[in-house]
């Protein structure tokens, strides 16, 4: 699984190796299969909400996130059997480590930047592109062969 680097606007470094978790199945196992969750390292739930620690082992500090990686809200020292509701705004979740929120001063309203060759917010399977439209006419109609004559009748139709 490809790891990611988390970062504030200032440059320091949250997290050397994020995990992201954007399926169903990867979102809902989340750190469970786990007995520990190491310093520098961290999981980034996509899209995210609300979080449960049941069934996990170990403490975990929370970052609520919105989509623009701003912090909305923060749960240190989530203990195991918990639930913690996410704020209004909340896209992403980041879980890290226990006492990783106090080590770095996170706060709310700081924005996190993902670094090392990683798009500047994680894409691909976790997030949707947008659909682009075109609300223009076409100018021109290319017709040929024996569509033709249906394509020069609606044309001529379009423009009486």
């Amino acid at each position: 699984m490809k790891t990611f680097e988390l970062r504030t606007a200032t440059g320091r470094c949250i997290a050397r190796h994020v995990h992201l978790a954007c399926s169903f199945q990867s979102r809902c196992l989340g750190l469970l299969s786990r007995s520990d969750l190491p310093k520098e390292e961290g999981l980034l739930l996509i899209p995210g909400g609300s979080i449960h620690t049941l069934g996990m082992r170990f403490p975990v500090d929370v970052v609520f996130l919105n989509r623009q990686m701003r912090i909305l809200g923060l749960a240190q020292q989530v203990r195991p059997w918990r639930i913690r509701f996410a704020p209004r705004g909340t896209r992403r979740v980041l879980e890290l480590a226990a006492g990783q929120i106090a080590a770095h001063r996170l706060k709310e309203g700081i924005y996190l930047i993902v670094d090392a060759g990683a798009p500047s917010t994680p894409r691909g399977p976790c997030e949707r592109q947008p659909i682009q439209l075109s609300l223009r006419a076409p100018t021109q109609q290319h017709c040929g062969g024996p569509v033709r004559d249906k394509c020069m009748t609606s044309r001529s139709m379009l423009l009486q």
